[in-house]
């Protein structure tokens, strides 16, 4: 659940560099387009543990970022 926010965070944020009139946060940075897509998600399924959900998610669409790169 985790890797799947991140991978959708990691996308959303490639797909969003092509607009000039976007914001660069927080809609083209990795880690916090992951984070804010995926906080209601995990909030509703884990309850408050699902703000560190989200957190680990942005650090992983990060990470994807540095590998992938």
């Amino acid at each position: 659940m985790i890797l799947g926010a991140a991978a959708l965070g990691h996308l959303g944020a490639d797909f969003n560099q092509q607009f000039s009139w976007m914001p660069d946060k927080p809609m083209k940075c990795n880690m916090c387009l992951s984070f804010w897509i995926s906080i209601g998600p995990f909030i509703y399924i884990s309850g408050w543990e699902g703000i560190l959900y989200a957190a680990l998610a942005g650090v992983i669409s990060e990470l994807y970022l540095k590998i992938l790169l």
